[in-house]
């Protein structure tokens, strides 16, 4: 084992995960800031050690062998274990240190969050790297892998397993009825009798859980004319853009991109949905300094919503 172990060359580590990750040369290269040529040459020492091409022409694309694919896991299982072992009681210095985070959110959070916390980022901390993924079905298992750092979540939506893991609540925000500037045909306020004949886009649920705009107006919501299905609230709102359609967005959302798309509220005769978005953890990260200056550069930003 100490001789294998002696043949190993851990310097290929990160880049192999550079690869695994973005799935092209040239976006590897930048992700771990070097030239191309030379993760070009990075690529080739890993295809002879593990005697697989790794990655292999799809199309216009690169795709990922299904030994690469088999790779992604242990190999950030392994970048994980690393990184905690360099870090062990370390401090973390944003304007030197590097680090990669993995964020898991919608897009409604990412457009009013985690955009403005993140602004500035690359003079602040040039060494930090954030990757924001969407919503999908096994967030538990990534969250519990650790493959995401940051998981963010509405509170009234409770998946048992995920209140387990360190959380704080961050911000709240509530649900308003969204037609074009220049639909008038509505009937305002809007019943559950509006909402059952009124055609509507509607988000889908993530893994199997309902939208929370449908919780509070469910049965109305149920009987409501779907005329176009989409999978982020940014979508719904820009298909509602100069149509006859209606849908329930989040007020914060809707005050960000209703100029842009030319969208007025319709008033609710019942009262609005509310929600409360909160930030999830892995208790292994609840004192890396690293992992602490982001959550506090975040929860800084919530602060001012």
């Amino acid at each position: 084992m100490a001789n294998e172990m002696d043949r190993l060359d851990l310097n290929l580590l990160i880049p192999l995960n550079a690869l695994l990750l973005e799935r092209n040369v040239t976006k590897a290269a930048e992700r771990l800031q070097m030239a191309q040529p030379s993760m070009s040459a990075l690529l080739g020492k890993l295809r002879r050690h593990f005697d697989d091409p790794l990655l292999v022409r799809d199309g216009r694309a690169m795709a990922l062998t299904s030994f690469a694919e088999s790779l992604r896991e242990p190999v950030q299982t392994a970048m994980i274990a690393a990184r905690d072992a360099l870090t062990a009681g370390g401090s973390f210095d944003p304007a030197n240190d590097r680090r990669a985070f993995t964020v898991v959110a919608s897009d409604y959070v990412t457009t009013v969050l985690l955009a403005p916390a993140l602004r500035g980022l690359g003079a602040e901390a040039p060494g930090v790297r954030v990757t924001i993924e969407p919503m999908r079905a096994d967030l538990i298992n990534l969250l519990r892998s650790r493959r995401c750092d940051l998981l963010f979540w509405p509170l009234q939506l409770q998946v048992p397993e995920l209140m387990n893991f360190p959380h704080t609540p961050l911000f709240t925000d509530e649900f308003v009825a969204v037609a074009d500037k220049d639909n008038h045909d509505v009937t305002e306020p809007l019943t559950g009798e509006d909402l059952a004949t009124t055609p509507a886009v509607r988000v889908n649920g993530v893994g199997g859980n309902r939208v929370l705009s449908e919780v509070k107006l469910s049965e109305e919501m149920l009987r409501q004319p779907t005329a176009v299905t989409v999978d982020s609230f940014s979508l719904a709102l820009r298909l509602v853009s100069g149509s006859d359609l209606i849908t329930l967005t989040q007020r914060r959302l809707f005050d960000e991109l209703a100029p842009a798309y030319g969208l007025r509220e319709l008033k609710l005769a019942t009262e609005p949905t509310k929600l409360s978005i909160a930030m999830f953890w892995h208790p292994r990260d609840m004192r890396s300094p690293a992992h602490v200056w982001l959550r506090e550069r975040i929860s800084r930003e919530a602060a001012k919503l």
